[in-house]
Parts: structure tokens; sequence; C-alpha cells
């Protein structure tokens, strides 16, 4: 079997328990006779690198080298530049069997999406996602403003791809329990399959040092790291005079504070690190684990969440006293008193009673339990064990067939009764476009041509002249008299939204097209539109990325356009979308009451709230004209704190819904009319004048570089304290 492995973390950059599972897995496949490519990120390379290891290939590459790199935020150009790689490598190789990812910042995100877009080299891949981390989870546990822009936004793409993906695997049963009040999950497929972990040691005496307690895990909070020095301070208290080493990390950012967690507790825990109660030992590489566990005696695992943390089975498989949470997945490898201990931070005294019970155990016990933990993660985290149940699930995912007519929105939403009778919707059927046009002259025959020139040929287009009162204009139109594919209506000046609707009214197509008369489309547009709404029941209309020309140049890029994000701002070209016909007549119709504008806008509020969910395409086929006389020139602010009053009025019921979630956006990112890509951070210093591409690079230099993180975390909190 050919398999492809998608990760953000690889060693040797990367340590941690993601990069651990892929290492393993990797090396599992390998041995039993799969083809395993690694794909990975590397910002320090510049071109792409193939690294033959002696079981498996690692292919290397730099996201920056993507033209998304200028106006996707970090994460989403990671995902983008992905898909891209992968793209790239099934023309050269052809496509894999399977390709895995992690759900963790949403890097097979835009894979998914042309996988269901139904992008040729996409369409058939078989895509599993093994969940790891999801950040919309852990952010919340990790006391991160995770409504803050991008962390919304990750945490949109990761539940995407739990949604999207062909088949899921879970470690833990518990990570599964902790999503259902999150996401929807009842028609995904999860599997519990635990991560491989091949012991090839044996269990050797252990130098013990009696009665030393160790915390082996990054120094973040869902880690419980913070709890776990209160309990100790606790049994200090009570007279208990053995010192808490904590082995992790801790250059995390602890967002409460605005420092890195490892400062975080020397500030605060000051006292006993003086006193010598606390050790912190920092960091340490995997090759040197061994070394730090060998005189342990009681190894603490306090995660307040966790999956399936690979620090229990580093310990456990070497023979150590495990002590840890029934907050994680951890729960699942641990039986209490065989094998290793548990504590429930629901009942705090709990901890304390452990240890003490631990401490009071005589060797020929401790023995025993720590011979049953090795003897337990040899045999059921085996690479025999462990490829046996996921070669079983493979090869049922390779041989199933695509037959989905449901696209997996993250939050699908019960369309209203909508159709007299059932309409099969048909690639190749009659396309309108109407072009709402009022002295446009100047600019529509490129309009036109744009449109003539499209892939998709069965189209006929209605010019709407709503009152024209300029003489070159009505010459223009007079041109395209006699073009039997075009239709003019003539009709007295009252607006754009009734220039829409009157040509939706008079189209004779299944699918309807709007474009203004001073834009243009890249000849697939409608092609790859069409393939969409005639594949799936519940996609009613399809948009895509905007470029600018004309007055300005870049991109807009723009998402599916789901609640509660789509309540704040608008997410798609809402101008420039194709639909099916009759939705549209049914919920979209355009409201003159939007007289300022955004009419596009409500009326895409109206198709969703009324279940006609849409899709945008992923790449820039529809090119805006900036000019300096638009409209959109002239709106103003107190224009769109107008409008936004009118839809939020008109939709209210809808709004309730959403009312915590948009409150949280709103609170984390100010006012909607003040962004328009939530994959950016705006909250930095210098944020108007700092582009996309340099906030982008200036990101990514500080993420791999802890000087630079460090310098970055001080400037952030002086601006955010005497910033305006």
């Amino acid at each position: 079997m050919k398999f492809w492995l998608l990760t953000s973390e690889f060693p040797p950059i990367h340590g941690g328990g993601i990069s651990t599972y892929c290492v393993e897995t990797a090396k599992m496949f390998s041995a039993a006779g799969y083809d395993v490519t690694i794909i990975t990120c590397d910002f320090n390379t510049d071109e792409l690198v193939y690294e033959k290891k002696e079981q498996y290939t690692v292919v290397r590459f730099n996201p920056v080298k993507q033209y998304t790199f200028s106006f996707l935020g970090h994460e989403a150009n990671l995902s983008f530049a992905f898909a891209n790689i992968v793209k790239m490598m099934i023309r050269e190789q052809g496509a894999p069997d399977v390709i895995e990812a992690q759900e963790y910042m949403g890097i097979a995100y835009y894979l998914l999406q042309y996988k269901h877009l139904q992008y040729p080299e996409f369409k058939n891949l078989k895509i599993l996602i093994t969940l790891h981390a999801p950040s919309f989870l852990y952010l919340e546990y990790n006391k991160v403003s995770f409504y803050q822009h991008p962390h919304f936004w990750v945490g949109e793409m990761e539940r995407f791809c739990i949604r999207a993906a062909d088949m899921v695997i879970s470690p833990s049963r518990f990570l599964i329990d902790e999503l259902k009040s999150r996401l929807l999950l009842e028609d995904v497929k999860i599997h519990v399959v635990k991560n491989p972990y091949q012991v090839t040691w044996q269990l050797q005496e252990n130098r013990i040092k009696k009665g030393k307690i160790v915390f082996f895990g990054k120094l973040i909070p869902q880690k419980g790291c913070l709890e776990l020095i209160k309990f100790f301070q606790t049994m200090w208290k009570g007279g208990l005079d053995l010192p808490l080493f904590m082995i992790g990390g801790g250059n995390h950012l602890y967002h409460p504070e605005g420092i890195d967690m490892i400062d975080y507790i020397r500030k605060k825990y000051g006292a006993e690190i003086r006193s010598g109660k606390l050790k912190l030992l920092g960091s340490i590489l995997p090759e040197q684990i061994s070394e730090h566990l060998n005189d342990a005696n009681i190894v603490v695992i306090p995660s307040i969440i966790d999956n399936l943390p690979y620090t229990v089975l580093e310990a456990m498989s070497r023979g150590k006293i495990v002590l840890a949470s029934v907050q994680g997945g951890q729960s699942e490898i641990i039986q209490n008193g065989k094998n290793g201990f548990l504590f429930d931070h629901a009942r705090s005294e709990t901890f304390e009673t452990q240890i003490n019970h631990i401490l009071s155990l005589s060797k020929h016990s401790l023995r025993e339990v720590e011979q049953n933990a090795y003897d337990e993660i040899k045999r059921e985290y085996s690479y025999k064990n462990i490829v046996d149940k996921k070669n079983k699930l493979l090869e049922e995912l390779v041989s199933e067939k695509n037959e989905t007519k449901q696209f997996p929105f993250i939050r699908p939403i019960q369309t209203k009764e909508l159709l007299s009778s059932p309409i099969t919707y048909i690639s190749g059927e009659l396309l309108s476009i109407v072009i709402p046009y009022y002295n446009m002259g100047k600019y529509i025959e490129e309009t036109i041509t744009s449109i003539q020139n499209s892939t998709y040929k069965n189209i006929e287009i209605i010019i709407v002249n709503d009152g024209s009162g300029e003489v070159d204009s009505i010459e223009v139109l007079n041109k395209f008299k006699d073009d039997q594919q075009i239709r003019i209506i003539h009709k007295k000046n009252e607006g754009l939204s009734l220039a829409r609707n009157a040509g939706a009214l008079q189209a004779k197509g299944n699918y309807l097209a709007f474009l203004d008369p001073d834009d243009t489309i890249e000849k697939e547009y409608y092609e790859k539109a069409i393939t969409v709404l005639s594949t799936f029941q519940n996609v009613f209309f399809v948009g895509c990325w905007a470029r600018y020309f004309g007055g300005s140049t870049g991109f807009w890029p723009s998402f599916n356009p789901e609640p509660p994000y789509l309540l704040i701002h608008n997410m798609i070209n809402s101008s420039a979308l194709i639909y099916k016909k009759e939705a549209f007549l049914k919920f979209g119709m355009n409201d003159p009451q939007m007289v300022y504008g955004m009419e596009d806008y409500e009326s895409v509020i109206n198709m969703v709230e009324n279940g006609c969910q849409g899709l945008a395409l992923p790449e820039p086929l529809w090119n805006y004209r900036i000019r300096k006389n638009s409209m959109a020139r002239s709106f103003t602010t107190e224009k769109q704190i107008y409008l936004y009053r009118l839809i939020a009025d008109k939709h209210s019921r809808f709004y309730s819904i959403f009312a915590s979630e948009i409150t949280n956006l709103l609170n984390a990112n100010g006012p909607g009319i003040n962004y328009d890509n939530p994959t950016l951070i705006y909250d930095l210093p210098g944020n108007n004048w700092l582009g996309s591409k340099i906030k982008n690079k200036i990101i990514s230099k500080i993420k791999s570089n802890n000087f630079a993180r460090k310098v970055a975390i001080k400037a952030f909190r002086f601006y955010k304290k005497y910033g305006t």
C-alpha cells in the first residue's frame, strides 16, 4: 500500500507527541511492507527536499513559497501549501492509496476542500484524519482567547477536517466524548485505535531514587502543571519533605499573563524554587528520556484534558510508577493499582491520597506494578498489534466508493421546504448570467468577452439596463442586440437590488449567476461551480476567491459561509455567485431596503438561514475591478453600521441561535467591519501598515526562534499596555 503521512511536526525540527506518533507510524507501516512517505513543512529549506531514510521517505517543503503566503494567515497558508505539494506529487508519482493527516492546525483543510469540490487530482483520494490535539478544544483549557483571529478560524479548519475525512481515528474514547459537545459527529466514522509504540528494550533494574517525584510533559495549563504545584504546596505545608522535579519545555505562552509559562512559574513560585522544593529541569531531547526517568520513583501526568499522551507510554514502558489523572485517554491505559495509579481533578484530595499510598508500598509491590506497566505497553502498543487493526481499517477505506451527495458542512442547517417537486441538477444544463447595468459602457464588453470565453458553453446572458442615461453606455448596449446569446431588459432606475431580481425572474436556466458589468471571470469558474452544484444535494450556491485588478492588485480569499462568523462579516464573493435558480428565487432575492449596499450579503445570510448553504472554491476565479468612483469607495462606516443593524433585525431569530459565539467573536476581535480575513492576526502593532506577507514572514521567524519569541512577547505586552 502506498501511504502518505502529512504532518506539521517531524524530527529533528520538532519533538512532542505528534512527532513521536509520525516516526512510530512510519516505522510500523514500513515494517509491514507499506511504501511510506512523510510530507512535512520546513521553513529552513528553499526547495522541495526528498530525503530517503532506511525505512521511508521524508519530503520537506517551505510554505513561504506559495503565492497564498501574501494574503493567507500562517496556518491557512500552511494548509494550502500541503494541498499544493500533494497535487504536485500526485502529478509526478501518481496518487497514493491513503493519505493520513493530523487534525491539529487544520493542515488537511484545503486538501479535503479540493477533494469534495471535485478537483481532478483530489476527488478520488482516500483521506484519513487521526486525532491528536484539536486546538478548538485544547485552547479552551489552555486559557487562550480561542475566539480571537486566527485561533477561531484554525478551529474551524480542524472541525472541517474531522467532518470531511473519509475516516477518522482517535487513540482514545475520552477525546471523542469531549468533542461531541463541540462538533456534530453523528455522521462521522470514528474508530478507536491506539497509537503505536514499539518497545525494543528489556526492563532493567532501575536506579530508583526513593521518593523522587517527576512531572513529565509540556509546561502548559492543559497538562495540569499549575494544579500539580498547588497539590504539592498543600502537601509541603502538611509536612511532605520531597521535592517536585518538573521535566518539560516551558517556552509556551501563558496567555492570561502574557509571558512564557516557565517565566510565570519562576515568578509565582520563586520561594519554592529557591528552597529546593520545586526543581525545573527544562526540556529534554527524545534520546535523553531514559536518562532523566531512570531514577524517578513516581512519574506524574496530571493533565486536565488529554488524548493519549506519549509521555505515559514512554514512562510505563520504562517500568516507571505512573500517577495520572482520569481526565484523558491515559485512563484507558492505566488500570488503577495494577499497572499504574489514577487520581481525579474533580476530587483533588485523591492526588495526595495516591501519592501517600504509592510511597507506602513495598519494593515488591512496586516491582509488580512496574512489570505490569512494561508488559502492557509492550503487548498492546506493539507495531504488530496496532498495524493489524489499522491495516484492516485502511483496506476497508480503500475499498469504499465515494457516493456521498451531501457536502460535509461544519454546521449543516436543515433545508426549509423549497421545491414543489424535486429537481435533479445536472452539469450541462442552461446557466443564466444576469448583469445589472447602469452607465457601464466603458467596461461591459470586457465582461461579456470573459463570459463567452467560459469553458461552460450552455449559457444565456441577461443584461438588465437599470435606466442608464449616458449616451455612450446606451450605444454599447446596442452592439449586443443581435447576439443570440444575450437578452437585454430595460427598466427604470430602481437600484442594484431590483435590477438583480428582475434578471433572476427572467432567467430560463436551472442555474443562475450574477456578475457586475465592470468585473470579469476566469474561463473555468462556471464549469467548476456547476460541477459542485450538480454533485451535492445540499449545496445551493458557489463562489470563489477574488483577484483585484484595475486600480489595485492583490487577492481576497473567501470561505464557506457558515455561522457564526458569517453573521459578523461577509465571507464570500456574494456579488458573483452561481446558484441553483429555484433556491435563489425562494430565499435569495435582494432586499431593496439595503439602500447603501450589502444586499448580496444579506441574500447569502437569508439563504443559509433557510438551509440553502453554499461554498467557496479556493482559487481566484473572479476578477474584481477597483474603481475610484465605485459604489464600494463611498461605503462609509456609518453606512455599514446602519446596514448591519438592518440585517441583524431582519434575521434576529438566526442571530439568537449563535448569540454566544457572535458575542465572543466581537469581544475578541472588535466590529466585523474592521476585518475581512479570519486567517490573519489583526491585533498586531502596526497592523494597519503591515501587509499579510510581511506579517507572515515575521510570524514564521518568531515561531522558529525562541529568542525572537521572547522579544516579540515583550514587545507585544508593551504595545497592549501603552499602545493605541
